[in-house]
């Protein structure tokens, strides 16, 4: 990969960034570098794994409109369109009957109802997590779901429950299990806490101490003191995930303009506080419009710079 003045292009897995030069491509401490680079998605499920576990199904079928929920045990058969039959076993719902053998239109309407069925069974006794990987695969799921319940005599158009789980439409109008509802919002939480310093977890934490040490391994003591200060003092996060730091992105132009140096501050105090000076004036003056999704983040930075400079002026 090339750039403009044709300096080769690396990556710096120690910050996340490009680099001209491949010395600073070097992995300082494996460690810290494996853990500060975790993805926080969950990792793709093992399907295979998923529907090799008999489904957890109630101990007998029964239906309750009232409160819009059912129970669905084995065995439990289930009279669809065209004459098909969906049978309920631990391993899955089965298809079969049929009025007319021809009619493929309708075996496939019964096959796909079956299969979202499954994937709810599933879903509702938590062995599998995720039931679609993308838009098309939620919106088929969802609407085998409202056509199976409807035979079932469950109304899809407000929540409903089924084996004890219930169901509700989220933002996107696709059918989503308390449990996962749940899940998500402690994890929006979690991502929350994780972008400031005093909220984030001992991971969160190793992974600032990692890429601060990274950026302050030749600078002054006065620097790495007040930089500590500042964590502790502002609560802010200057490098959470899925975030460009302006650190990072001034530290790059430096890279590339020297052919490799990507030492901001310096080994001086003098040259520490010059450099968050330039922070600071990056971010009050950024060079493009800031995108809404990260005005947030620069008026975190922005404090913290400030207070870092105001700590360096005391010392």
């Amino acid at each position: 990969m090339e750039i403009s003045n044709n300096q080769s292009c690396y990556v710096n897995p120690n910050t996340r960034q490009l680099t001209s030069n491949v010395k600073n491509a070097a992995i300082k401490n494996r460690e810290a570098f494996n853990g500060s680079m975790q993805n926080l998605l969950n990792p793709v499920e093992n399907l295979v794994q998923v529907l090799r576990t008999p489904i957890k199904l109630a101990e007998r079928s029964s239906l309750n409109r009232q409160s819009n929920s059912i129970n669905i045990a084995s065995g439990m058969r289930i009279a669809v369109n065209g004459g098909h039959i969906l049978t309920v076993k631990p391993q899955g719902v089965e298809v079969s009957g049929g009025d007319n053998p021809y009619d493929t239109e309708s075996y496939l309407k019964a096959q796909r109802m079956a299969d979202s069925l499954t994937t709810l069974l599933h879903n509702a006794c938590g062995v599998m997590n995720t039931v679609a990987y993308s838009r098309e695969e939620y919106a088929r799921w969802t609407e085998g779901v409202s056509d199976v319940m409807g035979y079932l005599g469950i109304d899809t158009s407000k929540d409903f429950t089924v084996n004890g789980m219930k169901y509700s439409r989220n933002e996107n109008g696709w059918y989503e299990s308390q449990a996962n509802s749940e899940a998500k919002a402690a994890y929006e939480i979690l991502k929350a806490n994780n972008r400031t310093y005093t909220f984030a977890d001992e991971k969160t934490r190793n992974q600032i101490a990692y890429i601060s040490s990274y950026y302050l391994e030749n600078t002054t003591e006065t620097l790495k003191t007040a930089w500590q200060k500042t964590l502790e003092e502002t609560g802010v996060n200057p490098f959470p995930q899925g975030f460009s730091s302006t650190l990072s992105q001034l530290a790059m132009e430096q890279d590339f303009a020297t052919g490799g140096n990507d030492d901001i501050f310096g080994s001086d105090l003098e040259s520490n506080i010059e450099a968050v000076k330039k922070i600071v004036d990056r971010l009050q003056n950024p060079l493009s419009e800031v995108p809404e999704w990260n005005v947030q983040f620069v008026e975190n930075e922005k404090k913290f710079y400030t207070a870092l400079l105001s700590n360096l002026a005391e010392d």
